[in-house]
């Protein structure tokens, strides 16, 4: 096959799995995102975006949401900029949001401007009651653990 008809094909695979995913959403009552930031081999943050969600049925559906990546700083404005294009894009209801996992970056987790807090007025904003449950990564405490 020519380099324009694989092209082809992966733009329709893409565009498939989009539309199966924003269509699974639809039916989340519930959902949690689990946040990993690394960097790749040309030194450009990507922030990879899991989401799990649960319908009212109790079905389960995990799927990574996005890779985001950063340019040029990965402040917790930029990662809430990324994570809220994010769910836009799948038209994600941050009143449904009760739980996010990350990786431990200060990034991240910082208390004050951390995007774990600026997620956190996010989600209180959108639904008073709701408080958002705060995770570490357990991949990451085990892999810490069998390197002791």
């Amino acid at each position: 096959m020519s380099r324009r008809t694989v092209a082809r094909c992966i733009e329709a695979i893409d565009a498939d799995l989009k539309s199966q995913l924003s269509d699974k959403v639809k039916s989340f009552e519930w959902l949690s995102l689990a946040l990993d930031e690394s960097t790749d081999v040309d030194d450009t943050a990507q922030l990879l975006i899991f989401v799990r969600g649960i319908s009212d049925n109790f079905q389960i559906t995990e799927v990574l949401l996005s890779m985001e990546s950063m340019k040029d700083t990965t402040t917790g404005d930029d990662l809430l900029d990324s994570v809220k294009n994010a769910m836009q894009k799948f038209e994600l209801p941050c009143g449904k949001l009760i739980s996010v996992c990350t990786d431990g970056r200060p990034s991240l987790t910082g208390k004050n401007v951390g995007l774990l807090k600026r997620l956190s007025d996010e989600v209180t904003a959108a639904e008073a009651k709701q408080e958002l449950i705060l995770l570490h990564c357990t991949i990451h405490q085990e892999a810490k653990v069998l390197l002791i």
